[in-house]
């Protein structure tokens, strides 16, 4: 039986969306076997300009690779 782990991570975009995709493309360049993601906070910042800035809190669940040690 699979065992799954998540961790929180914060990125930011010109959309929720780019920002999410941020997040989960981070992740999958040091963790394998992504399983799922939440969006557990969305937030953001305006500039001077009044263009927007957004940031999100998403945890990733991904499994645990089962290892054999000799």
């Amino acid at each position: 039986m699979p065992v799954e782990k998540s961790i929180d991570l914060y990125a930011t975009g010109a959309s929720v969306e780019a920002a999410v995709t941020e997040a989960v493309e981070r992740a999958s360049l040091t963790l394998r076997g992504l399983k799922s993601f939440e969006v557990v906070e969305v937030g953001g910042t305006v500039d001077d300009d009044g263009a927007l800035t957004y940031r999100v809190l998403v945890r990733i669940w991904f499994t645990i690779k089962e290892q054999v040690h000799e």
